[in-house]
């Protein structure tokens, strides 16, 4: 696996953020872009699931970004719970589309819990993407969510003994999707997937597999 820093813009904020993708392999590869979990109770682009998932999905022969929201580690600007994170994906998206190697036109979009809240809220980024994968999605977020009259392939994977999420309400608010997504739900693993990581990052680099390869 190859690893490179980046610094990308948007909106005149600088953010970070590091691309890996398969070692010696020219692709063309389909591309990830990985948001992270809340920053304001410690979530980052080292966290334990988003560091899973973009090393999974490079086993799997893709190219993965992971980068900070605004106010986490150097990337600049401040946390505004939500509200205008998405204009870092945007720019994120846009990275990686460019970037050597990558098939522009086969990329997936990837959102733990706060990530997933930031990709749920914005039409302007389903478009961008050929796919999505939801960790442990908020109800209140998917519930809201313009994603819900979308054809996007989209997957979603909780923990059954997540409280934050209530995962047992998850299935009963997807009725109301237009395209119903996918869903795993996994036994025994909460919010933080915590000695399960290695039954998350499997289906999810599975689904993206199959809707980009």
């Amino acid at each position: 696996m190859r690893q490179s820093a980046v610094s990308f813009k948007a909106k005149n904020l600088s953010f970070e953020g590091v691309v890996a993708q398969p070692e010696g392999d020219l692709g063309p590869f389909p591309g990830v872009v990985v948001c992270h979990p809340h920053p304001l109770f410690g979530g980052n682009m080292d966290n334990n699931v988003v560091l899973s998932l973009a090393y999974s999905l490079v086993e799997q022969g893709f190219a993965t970004l992971r980068f900070n929201f605004r106010g986490v580690g150097n990337s600049e600007g401040e946390h505004t719970k939500g509200e205008l994170e998405y204009l870092e994906v945007l720019a994120a998206l846009k990275l990686m589309k460019a970037w050597p190697g990558v098939d522009g036109r086969r990329l997936g979009l990837v959102g733990y819990s706060f990530g997933s809240s930031v990709i749920l809220g914005k039409a302007d980024l389903h478009k961008k993407v050929s796919a999505i994968a939801l960790i442990s999605p908020p109800l209140r977020a998917l519930e809201s969510s313009p994603l819900k009259k979308s054809k996007r392939p989209t997957f979603i994977i909780s923990g059954d003994k997540d409280k934050l999420v209530a995962s047992q309400q998850l299935e009963p608010a997807l009725d109301s999707f237009s395209q119903r997504p996918d869903i795993k739900i996994v036994a025994g693993a909460d919010h933080s997937w915590n000695g399960f990581e290695d039954e998350l990052a499997p289906p999810v680099a599975r689904y993206l597999s199959e809707q980009l390869k």
